[in-house]
């Protein structure tokens, strides 16, 4: 006879407390680890503030919700188990759910309260992601922007500090007593005091039972009332009317609505009230029916009609009040009451002596396009395959010998993933390649003999100016790894040269100390990476570099604000630097117009509505010690509510570096949607803006909207949807004025127009900055728009021949920005074209610049001379400077050193049997030769294939 053996409950138990064991101490690990990393980390950052009040700020909301909501619902359940039915009529199915209640009975004690406290867990836990609307609104007292509103005559901070707070204790209350009242009737179920299955209507719920129901209905109704009360503040961010804000069918119609809603939900609740203590069903059913009523009736039906019937046939009439207001608060909201508007006379072509009085604005007309001169950056500067450019910005410079210049920059950054064979190893990626070196940077309007830039800065150690002490890049726009070690044993890997490796050991104050090894174990299992516990190449001195990228350093701890879509580097004395604007904005600004910031900016920016913004903050980032400096302008009220709320992590702006503030741009994305808004609101009559009379549009970019490439002669074609024109850096003279400044600039034409009616300028230089002025063409002039240029460009027979020439034997042309240069009462059109050869890792050429003068059409091998064809006057912009790259034999010597580099490294790579790199190493040093060839033959012969400059009528 077989004998069952039974394994005792606490040995079968065991395994599963352990897994239940480990997967806390997981757990658990992984959150401590990561919150003293991160405490860590924001004080060498020095944020402390922020970290901290987030974390007081989230950890208080979550218990205050968490406690509102337990006590709530706890009393309430209570409650429910106290008025248990004494005699219940036990139908088949109410014997069930008697059944039911009878066998979790003895558990009921625990489980309610701890039920109640799960649910009000996640509760908590949800309400702690506001901390942001709680902030604004504890911070803000006694702050305003001025200008109230003209229906309930409050300042904008109300909507935009107080009412966002209001309105989620309104949702979350709401919310809370409804989910209550569920979970009460559920429980009333449970226990028998409410019976579906009753035959008469008064046994179907207990009269106990309908008592605690109509409290808490009554409760849910007042909650209501809040909410049609607060409902009337929305209405100054409505969007019913011609243009958003409060219209005529909002104000006489819905207003009264919600008002008289707001008393019906007080006086229902009241039913409710009354209903606890006679428990019969007429008081709830009138309540209830008195509300839907009045709410279709009156919140819905009423303000239709009014809007149908009477607004509808005379809009224009019965809006124009509220247009006015909607002109007045978007003008406020986006600045636009700053731009000086003014009408300038012009004048068709532009004149010799219009070009002599604007030399410095010549000389600095950019003929690189970013994208295309980041391309010839990675060929010709790269040096080796573990660096890499990101990204190539705009910036002014004054040059050693006291010109103004614009240079392109673009920081020479480490990249790991660049590190390739038997070389990706752990010790390199993370203690030896630790960082970038050097920048690059080119003149705008200058080209070699082959149609390359010339280079002001370049190579490794960095040769020409700007010049710097600290050329090295440790923080930066890539992050190939999570984080690198310096201060360790090894040394790092400064830079190589021709007579080998130049060996750095860090000394900046970037950087968490690693000490000893409870913390070298937490930031392991941080990473997850065992080698930062067990390598013998780190001790106590050496610290670890982590969010090195301006992202992660900058933006990530400051969620509240909103940044622009291009961080550029600068080159300052000290080292270089990240700029970043950022810009803090809202949708509840009253009576403004809200735009999605996608399509102000051309898909720069992600999608947001807003309807209020301010570059309020400039964020400068080391890119030697990571060091984070928030640079604020305090004046303007959301920037003051959060450095109320966050004490000692804003700087104010007048306390920048003179150095600091000379690099300081107006920035693109917010000039772009003031522009984008602009066009309209130019207009402040309201009768002629609800006729969208002499409403603008920045005109589409015509090098991207059709065929920005063509392989031959042929005619451009559409090569997808229209994008529109960015706006362009210039040092410029505006008219009238006697100094050229750094003028971001953008043109407008009127909608559905391809002529140009005007064109928009913002100041970036110290005296001055943020000026904005729009200057405007006398009405009935007809000024060629950029599609009008595009299209005679591409009709002008030189340039066809010439396309036609340079798009033959296996290459490509390529457009680049079609510029709209303003010069006195003129507009000058310049439009450089590159060639690319159809072989891999080829780069782009600068081969033909365009200029269009009036009717006159220019086409040329450089920028001199199309000038010259197109208005007749010499000028020394755009020839290869001598400054930067030495004497001709300097420059031959220092590009044979790096074709020898490049030589060493693919010789290097092919004995590792790395035939990728050996191939780019090889092709690098072969265009160096070459490059160094050309100096040696006379770099001033020009291209035979290229055609003479010849204006065309």
């Amino acid at each position: 006879m077989a004998t069952t053996v039974r394994i005792p409950y606490a040995r079968r138990r065991w395994p599963v407390v352990a897994i239940a064991v480990v997967v806390a101490a997981f757990i658990l690990l992984s959150i401590l680890s990561n919150f003293y990393i991160d405490i860590l980390w924001y004080r060498e950052v020095r944020l402390s503030p922020i970290f901290w009040t987030r974390i007081w700020a989230q950890a208080g909301l979550a218990s205050a919700f968490f406690v509102t909501f337990f006590a709530l619902l706890l009393a309430n359940l209570y409650v429910t188990r106290r008025l248990v039915p004494r005699v219940v009529a036990l139908t088949p199915e109410q014997e069930i759910v008697e059944r039911f209640r009878e066998n979790i009975e003895p558990y009921l004690r625990w489980a309610i309260p701890v039920g109640a406290a799960v649910l009000s867990l996640f509760v908590g836990l949800a309400a702690s992601g506001h901390w942001q609307e709680f902030l604004l609104w504890r911070s803000s007292g006694g702050i305003v922007f001025g200008s109230p509103e003209q229906v309930f005559h409050r300042d904008p901070a109300f909507y935009v500090f107080t009412l966002p707070w209001l309105k989620y204790l309104q949702g979350w209350l709401f919310g809370a007593l409804v989910g209550v009242t569920v979970i009460v009737g559920i429980g009333h179920f449970l226990q028998g005091g409410i019976r579906p299955q009753a035959v008469g209507l008064s046994d179907k719920v207990d009269p106990q039972v309908r008592a605690h129901l109509s409290v808490l209905l009554g409760l849910v109704l007042l909650a209501k009332a809040w909410g049609y009360y607060l409902g009337r503040f929305d209405l100054l961010t409505s969007h019913r009317g011609v243009v958003h804000g409060a219209s005529y069918t909002d104000v006489k119609a819905q207003l009264p609505a919600l008002t008289f809603l707001t008393i019906v939900a007080v006086i229902c609740a009241l039913l409710f009230f009354v209903n606890a203590r006679y428990r019969v069903w007429s008081l709830p059913i009138i309540a209830v029916g008195l509300l839907l009523l009045v709410s279709i009736l009156l919140g819905t039906a009423y303000p239709a009609f009014i809007q149908q019937f009477r607004v509808g046939p005379n809009e224009q009439q019965y809006e124009l009040p509220y247009i006015k207001r909607n002109i007045a608060g978007t003008r406020r909201a986006f600045a636009l009451d700053k731009i000086r508007l003014e009408e300038r006379p012009f004048v068709p072509s532009v004149s010799p002596e219009d070009i002599q009085a604007n030399e410095a604005t010549v000389s600095n007309i950019r003929l690189w396009r970013p994208r295309v001169l980041k391309e010839n950056f990675q060929s010709v500067q790269r040096i080796r395959q573990y660096y890499d450019f990101n990204d190539v910005d705009v910036d002014r410079y004054t040059m050693s010998d006291g010109q103004r210049r614009v240079l392109m920059v673009s920081g020479r950054e480490v990249t790991q993933s660049g590190i390739t064979g038997t070389g990706k190893t752990w010790q390199n990626q993370h203690l030896v390649y630790t960082h970038g070196f050097g920048a690059v940077a080119a003149q705008v309007n200058s080209i070699t003999a082959d149609g390359a830039p010339v280079l002001t800065l370049e190579d490794i150690p960095p040769q020409g100016e700007p010049t710097t002490d600290q050329p090295r890049i440790y923080y930066g726009e890539r992050d190939d790894v999570r984080f690198v070690v310096v201060k360790a044993k090894s040394s790092e890997l400064d830079f190589q040269g021709s007579t080998g490796q130049t060996p750095f050991t860090y000394d900046g104050n970037g950087g968490i100390p690693l000490g000893g090894m409870f913390r070298r174990a937490l930031f392991s299992w941080r990473f997850r990476d065992a080698n930062l516990l067990i390598s013998g190449q780190i001790d106590a001195d050496s610290r670890i570099l982590i969010n090195r990228s301006i992202k992660a350093r900058a933006a990530d701890p400051v969620p509240f604000l909103t940044f622009d879509d291009d961080p550029y580097m600068a080159v300052t004395s000290q080292g270089y630097v990240w700029i970043w604007d950022a810009y803090t904005t809202t949708n509840g600004y009253p009576y403004s117009q809200s735009v999605d910031l996608a399509d102000a900016t051309a898909g720069l920016l992600g999608s947001q509505q807003v309807n209020y913004m301010r570059n309020s903050v400039k964020v400068v980032v080391d890119a030697y010690d990571g060091t984070v400096t928030y640079y604020a302008d305090l004046n303007e009220p959301i920037m003051q509510v959060w450095n109320r709320a966050f004490p000692g992590v804003f700087t104010p702006i007048e306390e920048a570096s003179a150095d600091l503030r000379t690099h300081f741009r107006y920035p693109e994305n917010l000039f772009q949607t003031q522009a984008f808004h602009f066009a309209n609101y130019h207009v402040q009559d309201p009768a002629a803006f609800y006729r969208k009379q002499d409403f603008w549009e920045i005109p589409n970019d015509p090098t991207e909207s059709s065929s920005a490439t063509a392989t031959n002669g042929a005619s451009p074609v559409p090569a997808g949807p229209a994008v529109k024109l960015q706006p362009n850096y210039l040092l410029m003279r505006l008219p009238g004025e006697d100094v050229e400044r750094f003028h971001l600039v953008i043109p407008f034409q009127p909608e559905a127009r391809l002529n140009m009616v005007g064109w928009m300028a913002a100041n970036s230089d110290p005296e001055g900055y943020g000026d904005l002025v729009a200057f405007t063409f006398p009405s009935g002039r007809d000024v060629d728009g950029p599609g009008l240029v595009f299209s005679r460009i591409n009709s002008d027979k030189d340039f066809s021949e010439a396309r036609t020439l340079l798009g033959t034997g296996g290459s490509e042309v390529q457009f680049g920005d079609l510029l709209t240069i303003p010069i006195g009462d003129s507009i000058l059109y310049v439009l450089p074209m590159y060639v690319r050869a159809k072989q891999e890792a080829a780069v782009p050429e600068l081969k033909l610049v365009m200029v269009v003068n009036g009717s006159s059409v220019s086409v040329a091998n450089n920028l001199p001379e199309a000038i010259q064809g197109a208005t007749g006057a010499t000028t020394g912009g755009g020839q290869p400077p001598p400054s930067g790259g030495g004497t001709v034999d300097q420059q031959i010597q220092r590009l044979l050193t790096q074709a020898v580099d490049h030589f060493a490294a693919a010789e290097s790579a092919l004995r590792n049997g790395d035939l990728a790199t050996y191939q780019s190493e090889l092709e690098q040093a072969q265009a160096l030769v070459e490059r160094a060839n050309e100096l040696v033959a006379g770099a001033s012969e020009k291209p035979s294939a290229s055609p003479s400059p010849s204006p065309s009528p």
